[in-house]
């Protein structure tokens, strides 16, 4: 039994659903489905009743959902006592981003050598984790506009708040070797007949919500994704030097562009993803994350 199992079991009983519950853990349904199960079979009995309609606990799963809220509750409250010295280090996780990476240097030839820098990038599981376990003071995310209220409940379960800082919709990033790099913008219907690099490391990304924004449009199953990876070098050499291209948020910061890599608004698309950062209301902000949060929020 471990703590992950429980969660995706708590959220399971909120929701009422695994596909919901998958959505506000950033996850699979079968990977949902699958861990209640090893769960199931470790304690030895059921926990939920499954039906079309949805998943409530059984009688044995409504006492151990009592228990598993107490540990879930317990579990925050010993990880919040094992917090590093954040008085000499800026402590930030977030997605994969060349801009914030950017404002990581201005921050060191601001402070120098009086903080030290720990920077983390991973999917939102991860960054919410890291804020949660104290290895991140503050962690910066991207979130459906209808997943806001969801994803702030979640956050709640781990002590956690959600910061809203702006309204970004997404693009096609393509380089100097795309046969579209003269244009400007794209329609939904072009997509698939593009050629993409897609990161593998979260359920929750651009291509998760494509489909609803294409208003049906743009099956994302259909898309021509033939680059996976997790390595933002491989995804830079191959927006630069192929005829790939990549989705990713609207929000380019001229004074940190490096690259001739050019974003394609998506005609019809309209802003939908929430940019802001997560952060434990019972901790008092460091001045080098306030810093941080000030640069970012006029980058925006």
């Amino acid at each position: 039994m471990d703590i992950k199992q429980l969660e995706f079991f708590v959220v399971a009983c909120e929701k009422g659903s695994l596909s919901q519950a998958a959505a506000c853990m950033y996850t699979s349904q079968p990977n949902v489905s699958k861990t209640i199960r090893m769960l199931e079979h470790e304690l030895g009995r059921p926990l939920l009743v499954r039906s079309g309609k949805g998943v409530r606990p059984t009688a044995y799963g409504e006492r151990v959902l009592e228990y598993a809220n107490l540990i879930l509750k317990t579990a925050a409250t010993i990880s919040g006592l094992t917090l590093p010295d954040a008085h000499n280090s800026l402590r930030l996780s977030t997605y994969p981003s060349n801009m914030i990476s950017r404002l990581l240097v201005d921050f060191y030839k601001t402070w120098d050598t009086k903080f030290r820098i720990e920077y983390h990038e991973g999917s939102v599981e991860e960054i919410t984790d890291h804020v949660h376990q104290g290895v991140s003071e503050i962690g910066i995310v991207y979130v459906a506009l209808k997943q806001v209220q969801t994803f702030q409940h979640i956050l709640s379960h781990k002590n956690l708040v959600f910061a809203p800082q702006d309204v970004k919709k997404i693009c096609v990033y393509v380089g100097p070797n795309h046969p579209l790099y003269h244009m400007d913008s794209i329609d939904f219907e072009d997509l698939s007949n593009l050629k993409f690099v897609r990161g593998v490391r979260d359920f929750f990304s651009m291509e998760h919500h494509l489909e609803r924004v294409s208003m049906g449009v743009i099956d994302n199953e259909k898309l021509n994704h033939v680059a996976y990876s997790n390595s933002d070098h491989l995804t830079i050499d191959l927006l630069l030097h192929s005829d790939v291209c990549s989705l990713g948020l609207d929000f380019m910061h001229e004074p940190y562009a490096q690259y001739t890599i050019k974003p394609l608004s998506i005609n019809g698309c309209e802003p939908f993803l929430q940019l802001g950062y997560v952060f434990n209301p019972e901790r008092t902000l460091s001045t080098q994350a306030k810093w941080i949060v000030e640069h970012f929020s006029k980058m925006l």
